[in-house]
């Protein structure tokens, strides 16, 4: 399959008001000059990106975990006779890192709708309409990659994901889709835990940068790429779980729980 070209492309992204979802939104547009359906809850957030990247950047408010609001949202594509080029998953949602038994059943339902349902909606409408040769990415997470104690909603959302996009890769001839497994990134998907500032400046020190990311998972994109795993700490996670499948997620478990951040106490 031939390379994959942005120039001037129709893309659709969820979270594409903050994050890594905005930085692609930023470089397709500016680099590429691509029409950018930027989908996300935060009307505020989506108004101040659009008043920075200009008309190309067109804000849709909607809940990207109701079903309801993808058929409006393909309805509405429709009427204006609008084919989708590329359509990146990116919203997602990092709960407390906590034991199971402290997790509610509402929150473990909310994430698995933010994480997982919320991209099984959008491909199961939009992808009628993305045009042959086009690309669907989800943005999983490297703790698809080797889980670990304290983070099973999260852990099982975006295995979840991971799996159902390489599964969903082999059903597909002329349309690629791509697994991308980030590993730490500095964004504000932190912004669930109970951080002092020692942990947050700690946690920034070793996440990668946004744009970096971004630049990376288009690069990889463009080349096609079925599973992009990002970032050294992801890359070491694999690794590990590849050769020590038994024995990684425990060490890691046990690592953060002597590492004396309150951010890991609940594990």
């Amino acid at each position: 399959m031939k390379k994959l070209k942005y120039n001037e492309k129709t893309v659709v992204i969820t979270g594409a008001s903050s994050g890594i979802g905005k930085k692609l939104a930023e470089l397709l547009i500016k680099k590429h000059s691509c029409r950018v359906y930027a989908i996300a809850r935060n009307q505020d957030r989506l108004d101040g990106a659009k008043s920075v990247l200009g008309e190309n950047y067109i804000p849709y408010r909607m809940d990207a975990t109701d079903k309801q609001e993808w058929t409006h949202f393909k309805d509405f594509l429709e009427k204006s006779n609008t084919r989708v080029d590329i359509l990146i998953n990116c919203a997602g949602v990092l709960p407390e890192f906590k034991k199971l038994e402290k997790t509610s059943i509402d929150e473990l339902e909310s994430v698995l709708k933010i994480n997982f349902l919320a991209s099984v909606y959008s491909i199961k409408e939009l992808m009628p309409l993305i045009n042959e040769r086009g690309a669907v990415v989800n943005i999983s997470s490297a703790s698809a990659l080797c889980p670990f104690g304290g983070v099973s909603t999260y852990t099982s959302s975006k295995s979840a994901l991971d799996s159902f996009t390489v599964s969903l890769g082999c059903e597909y001839k002329n349309i690629s889709v791509s697994s991308v497994l980030p590993g730490f990134v500095r964004t504000d998907i932190m912004k669930n835990q109970r951080l002092n500032e020692k942990e947050a400046k700690l946690i920034r020190s070793f996440s990668a940068d946004a744009e970096k990311t971004a630049r990376k998972i288009l690069r990889r994109v463009a080349r096609r790429k079925r599973r992009i795993i990002v970032g050294k700490d992801a890359h070491l996670m694999s690794f590990l779980y590849k050769f020590f499948p038994r024995l990684a997620p425990r060490l890691i478990t046990k690592f953060l729980k002597k590492s004396g951040l309150e951010l890991f106490n609940q594990i």
